[in-house]
């Protein structure tokens, strides 16, 4: 098992209080961002920037013990 500091922003931060502030989320070794968006019930097309420790990333990315992962989604604007 992997440990990540998991930080969600806009809208996702409402539907995943929890993990908003940045919540510690415990994975299998080997797990991708795409892995911890189904664990975390986001769907792929809700998330539109993730970055690992400061790097935008793809879904397919894998995650190390100690990661910090942010995810962002779609922004809306006027």
């Amino acid at each position: 098992m992997i440990r990540v500091n998991v930080r969600l922003y806009g809208e996702l931060r409402e539907r995943l209080d929890a993990a908003s502030s940045g919540e510690t989320v415990s994975l299998p070794e080997g797990s991708t961002l795409e892995t911890l968006n189904e664990s975390l019930g986001i769907p792929t097309e809700d998330v539109v920037v993730t970055l690992v420790n400061g790097v935008v990333v793809s879904q397919g990315t894998v995650l190390r013990e100690g990661d910090r992962v942010d995810v962002f989604p779609p922004l809306a604007g006027g």
